[in-house]
């Protein structure tokens, strides 16, 4: 009965996170449209690479935001509260401190990249430095409150957690027809205002988490064993974030280093629609993590197993779903979204969607980690190799490789983690090679293999219109949930898709 319970109230969020995703999406691809066209591709160029280097440390408040999580769902499964108040306490404090620290690293850091590394033209410098100040002021701010969404996470509290995304979208576009409108340092207002947007959204976020939850309202707490604990945890979830985060403003900066910012507009490009398209698995498995980790602290690992193979499966279906159209149209797609579509855009966006269907593998597993709390091993082995990424692309471009030539190391490197990472993780909970196979990968490349092949055939028969966009879309979706209905999901899962039919359609009757 509770697992039945469970199950009602991961639908129940993931129907919020998509509701919101689907405005958000909705929303972000027309603000995108927007700001490229008013930037230029130079200045949305130096934002995207300038801004991506605070907006790397991002990486590190969802390290943070995990992490606390994560002691926050150990305590809730176990109905200790007053653990879960001194938990809180402990990791704002914690938290601040870090802030402080980002920023005053990330001001030398971002200083020493504008001035000595970067590709930039000569009069822009000013309004880059204005990028980089104003991304680490909404930065610290968004450490200190990362503890604030973990809380609400940790409490699967997803309706706000939805309306403050949506929130947060209408703002951008309301600041794009801003930018618009202003005829002198575009830039730099857009900078400013995108800083000014986080702050009142964190804002909104700490004083609904203060007066609804019992256990935010700070009060000063030390324990010399938790604060050990938790700084030892989450110092090596920030080592495995620092690896992404070199990863992706590492290679960020040598495409501008080798090809300029033209490039990093382009990657900028598909960043966005990664993000934007990302948004259907991860939402989904935002509603999940939660259950994984109080699954893990009450020891029903049978009920582990069980959210860990179908979030792993259906993450991966919700992706193919949207990318496979995308990928068999990009150039059709973009030239409809944007006035200007940067060189390398095209390829940028196809490769950085087949690396999103890896990756997303990859939170699951994850999860799993972050539940036994045992991330040594799987940071040190795993992160290390998925870190060779970034030399192997410096190699690569050195020897005149195209720029997306960074993505199929990317890809390989990831597949060589989710490796480790069940090797390691398996005998904690059982999760075998075979298993992992057998229900998780199998189903996987049965269910959309044969149709990426058809659909490469039946893409070529038609020309490049609205029309034809329309028909691939629809062919895609149907051969791809028909075949995942039939090969792709277990017979559990396809008794419960047929019974929440029937509920609906009993409903509409």
């Amino acid at each position: 009965m509770e697992q039945i319970q469970n199950s009602k109230r991961i639908a129940k969020n993931t129907i919020f996170l998509y509701v919101r995703m689907f405005i958000v999406m909705g929303i972000s691809f027309y603000t995108s449209r927007i700001i490229l066209d008013a930037l230029g591709v130079v200045d949305f160029g130096i934002y995207n690479v300038v801004g991506g280097i605070s907006s790397s440390f991002i990486f590190f408040s969802a390290s943070l935001t995990n992490s606390v999580q994560r002691f926050l769902n150990i305590e809730l499964g176990k109905s200790s509260i007053v653990q879960v108040k001194n938990i809180f306490n402990l990791s704002l404090f914690i938290y601040s401190l870090i802030a402080l620290f980002v920023i005053i690293i990330g001001i030398i850091v971002g200083n020493w990249f504008i001035e000595y590394k970067l590709v930039i033209p000569a009069n822009r410098y000013e309004a880059a430095y204005i990028v980089l100040y104003t991304m680490l002021l909404s930065l610290g701010i968004t450490f200190v409150t990362s503890v604030f969404e973990s809380v609400l996470i940790a409490r699967e509290n997803m309706r706000l957690y939805a309306y403050l995304g949506i929130v947060d979208a209408v703002a951008k576009l309301c600041i794009a027809y801003c930018i618009v409108h202003v005829n002198t340092q575009k830039l730099v207002l857009y900078a400013i205002l995108m800083a000014g947007i986080q702050v009142i959204i964190k804002f909104i976020l700490t004083v609904y988490c203060i007066r609804i939850y019992p256990e935010c309202k700070f009060k000063f707490y030390w324990d010399n064993k938790l604060f050990k604990e938790m700084l030892i945890f989450s110092g090596w979830n920030i080592y495995g974030s620092g690896v992404w985060m070199i990863n992706e403003q590492g290679i960020n900066t040598l495409l501008n280093i080798f090809f300029g910012p033209v490039v990093n507009a382009a990657r900028g490009i598909a960043v966005q629609v990664n993000n934007a398209i990302n948004n259907f698995s991860t939402n989904f498995f935002v509603a999940v993590r939660p259950q994984i980790i109080k699954s893990y602290a009450i020891g029903d690992y049978n009920y582990l197993r069980k959210l860990v193979f179908a979030s792993s499966r259906f993450s991966v279906y919700l992706l193919w779903l949207l990318c496979l159209p995308i990928i068999l149209r990009t150039k059709y797609i973009l030239s409809i979204w944007l006035k200007e579509v940067p060189d390398y855009a095209v390829l940028f966006v196809q490769w950085i969607l087949i690396y999103s269907i890896v990756n997303s593998l990859n939170n699951p597993l994850w999860s799993v980690v972050m539940a036994t709390g045992k991330l040594k091993k799987t940071v040190l082995i795993g992160s290390n190799i998925f870190l060779m990424a970034f030399p192997l692309s410096f190699l690569f471009l050195k020897m005149g490789y195209p720029p997306e030539a960074v993505y199929p190391i990317l890809i390989i490197m990831r597949i060589i983690f989710l490796i480790v990472t069940i090797s390691i993780i398996g005998k904690m909970v059982k999760i075998s090679f075979k298993n992992y196979n057998k229900k998780v990968l199998l189903p996987i490349i049965i269910s959309t293999v044969p149709i990426g092949i058809i659909m490469l055939f039946v893409n070529s028969l038609f020309k490049e219109d609205f029309s034809s966009l329309v028909i691939i879309c629809c062919v895609s979706t149907v051969l791809s949930l028909l075949l995942i209905y039939y090969c792709g999901i277990s017979r559990d899962e396809r008794i419960f898709i047929i019974n929440k039919i029937k509920v609906l359609r009993n409903k509409w009757e």
